[in-house]
């Protein structure tokens, strides 16, 4: 199967989110392969809304939550203790450990999610599952229900609140590899992790990204120009805050200014 045939351009999802019978804060998911720029352009547009929405509240959360003991599970598979091959665990095994780590810290944080004038920006969610987990799989009809395995997990089982907006950073593999090589920070214990490490999981989570971007409606920003070139930082962080102010916009957020 050829994900990398379904190019999409801009796709926004949006949804209604209630926990409890209370109106949830506005929640903004930032996607994309390893090397991809998702902290940078989270940090960026977080510090962003935070100057423009003065009378609301900005937050950020970053998944896996490595400072979190809820983590301790993925940090077993990321890090190589159950060996360096991703395939390890498969999709649905996998996808468990980050279910659990974000049930645990989205149930620490549940605050900040209740806040009906709030924003939360998160630096990869339960997509990541989707676009990381079902490019093992390789059969369409078994990925389709992979996706609907994991949305039915998290969301309705889990009851882990949905995102209104999700961002798909488009950033070639060939492109992102040269980012994480200078990244200067890595995640596991100072070494790649096994997603990392392995081009050909990242050259399927890429072309995965796309096909459930299509799927789900996601907004997808292009990090790379028409000559082939890797946008700036400040340009993507531009064309992402585009996208999000447009949503905003819409749900009003602009009396909270």
């Amino acid at each position: 199967m050829n994900f990398g045939l379904l190019r999409v351009n801009c796709l926004c999802i949006l949804n209604t989110n209630i926990l409890k019978g209370k109106i949830m804060a506005f929640i903004i998911s930032i996607e994309g392969t390893d090397g991809s720029g998702k902290q940078t352009q989270t940090a960026l547009l977080h510090d962003y809304l935070t100057k423009k929405y003065v009378n609301g509240n900005v937050s950020k959360l970053s998944f896996p939550n490595y400072e979190s003991p809820s983590s301790a599970p993925v940090r077993m598979y990321l890090g190589g203790d159950l060996g360096d091959d991703p395939n390890v665990l498969d999709a649905y095994q996998a996808s468990s450990l980050f279910a659990v780590d974000r049930l645990l810290t989205v149930k620490q944080n549940d605050y900040i999610f209740g806040e009906e004038n709030g924003i939360i920006i998160l630096d990869r969610y339960v997509q990541s599952n989707m676009i990381h987990q079902a490019g093992k799989i390789g059969d369409l009809q078994k990925v389709d229900n992979f996706l609907n395995w994991v949305d039915d997990l998290e969301f309705d089982k889990l009851k882990l609140p949905m995102p209104n907006l999700i961002l798909f950073l488009d950033m070639p593999v060939e492109k992102s590899l040269e980012l994480a090589k200078n990244r200067g920070e890595l995640k596991i214990g100072g070494t790649k992790d096994i997603h990392e490490s392995n081009v050909k999981h990242l050259e399927a989570a890429y072309n995965t990204g796309h096909y459930v971007a299509h799927k789900y409606k996601w907004k997808i920003v292009n990090c790379v120009d028409k000559n082939n070139s890797i946008k700036t930082i400040d340009e993507i962080h531009r064309d992402i805050v585009k996208i999000v102010e447009n949503e905003l916009n819409k749900q009003n957020f602009n009396e909270y200014n």
